[in-house]
């Protein structure tokens, strides 16, 4: 009886609404059609708000209609990641008895190659179905490691269309673009390494001998002194040129750049792989933005002035962002993030992040698990908390400040925020400037 009722009321709003809007007229704020008792308070609710504004999105299914966030206009370009309900060759691999490492699973097993095609199918099936509607596209990474899918370039205007075209176990994320961090020289009143602010670690008992860490930020200046094999005194090696070799044929920078072999991404043995994920191509050297070439030496260089914490260690030098766009997007971490299980590093350093999070919380849940799949791999995630000053800032009514009445404005910023990361921020170790007033110390900004 429920079902035939509201199935009835169901037609009936449909078809009162096709009416007025055939008719061009607005709806009488004072018609209704039951009484709550036969239908329910929140039903009647929404359709006399229905009735009295027009507006019909509250009854809108969302595994149905899809909505990109407002002030995103018709033509611009936007990065769709299509997550498909398939399995992961990490969880097929979580499922086996384990005797073959992960690398070899990936790269031999038939359970891998199986997913492979599934997907590739997958993948097949809904751009035709995108051709058939004339939504115009342009592929871009595919993945299959810790997430199930691919990307495409579409138009905006397209979205809604793209959505309702993936079927079933098929989920549109709608890829961020991320903006490079500023290298700052700052002072810290803390056991550092004169002259380059480093966190002197030596008294710490740990080089990094034996661990891979991989940095996904803006490229890598390999030729600089403090990546230079005659600085790198360690002989265990986490990452040979015959690992790289051995997994080269299973990454997706293989996917981006036909033909590529172990020489091409193999630097030397402190930075045994090298690779531009955001350009497609084997030079990770950025032509214009050193923060990653900061970063990475702050983490593993080794030279006459930089020693970093951790100078045993080997470096992966991921590059996410572009030389001519100037962002990194969510596509391409992903495509990185896929080959630092593949290489399987040991950490994974990204000073990067949105503040406030991603633009719809259906995508933040799906990639939220990848991050959590990359700490079940055992890989540990460090990540920049944020460097977006505050939720007020760019405020015109109040200048860049907060009101007094709600005196947490500090944002920190995904993926930073996930379970599966730490989150990390630095401090000024410099003295804050005071004045004290009656045995009352009252800090300031200058």
């Amino acid at each position: 009886m429920k079902r035939n009722m509201f199935t009835q009321i169901g037609k009936r709003v449909v078809a009162f609404l096709i009416m007025f809007g055939m008719l061009g007229q607005s709806i009488p704020a004072d018609i209704s059609f039951a009484s709550e008792s036969e239908y329910g308070a929140s039903f009647i609710e929404k359709l006399e708000n229905v009735l009295s504004t027009g507006d019909i999105t509250q009854f809108f299914d969302n595994s149905v209609m899809f909505q990109l966030p407002e002030g995103i206009d018709d033509d611009e370009e936007i990065s769709v990641i299509i997550s498909l309900d398939t399995i992961t060759i990490m969880d097929a691999y979580d499922g086996t008895d384990k005797v073959m490492s992960f690398k070899d699973y990936a790269l031999y097993s038939e359970d891998a190659a199986d997913i492979k095609a599934e997907i590739a199918d997958r993948k097949a099936e809904i751009l035709d179905k995108l051709d058939e509607k004339g939504v115009q596209y342009t592929t871009g990474e595919d993945y299959n490691t810790v997430i199930s899918g691919f990307e495409i370039l579409i138009q905006a205007g397209d979205f809604a269309t793209t959505c309702k075209s993936l079927g079933k176990g098929a989920q549109a994320i709608v890829g961020e673009e991320y903006e490079p961090a500023d290298t700052k020289l700052v002072e810290n009143a803390v056991s550092i390494y004169e002259g380059t602010g480093i966190f002197d670690s030596s008294a710490s008992g740990y080089d990094g001998t034996g661990m891979v860490v991989a940095v996904l930020d803006t490229g890598l200046d390999s030729n600089h002194t403090a990546f230079s094999p005659n600085n790198f005194t360690s002989t265990n090696l986490g990452l040979t040129y015959a690992d790289v070799a051995a997994v080269i044929g299973d990454t997706t920078a293989s996917e981006l750049v036909e033909g590529l072999t172990v020489d091409d991404v193999f630097i030397n043995n402190k930075v045994p792989f090298g690779f531009d994920y955001a350009d497609e191509d084997p030079d990770p050297y950025s032509t214009h933005n050193n923060h990653g070439t900061h970063v990475s030496g702050v983490i593993v260089g080794k030279d006459d002035t930089i020693t970093g914490v951790a100078p045993n260690a080997q470096l992966v030098a991921m590059k996410i962002f572009s030389d001519v766009m100037d962002t990194a997007r969510s596509s391409w971490i992903l495509s990185a993030l896929e080959d630092c299980v593949v290489l399987g590093v040991d950490v994974i350093n990204m000073s990067l992040g949105t503040a406030c999070g991603f633009s719809r919380e259906s995508d933040e849940e799906v990639l939220n698990g990848v991050y959590d799949r990359i700490r079940e791999a055992g890989i540990s995630m460090i990540v920049a908390a944020s460097n977006s000053y505050s939720s007020a800032y760019g405020s015109e009514a109040n200048g860049n400040l907060g009101l007094t009445s709600n005196p947490d404005t500090g944002t920190v910023g995904s993926p930073s925020t996930y379970e599966g990361v730490m989150s990390v921020a630095s401090i000024s170790g410099t003295k804050t400037p005071y004045l004290e007033y009656n045995g009352t110390i009252i800090y300031f900004t200058e």
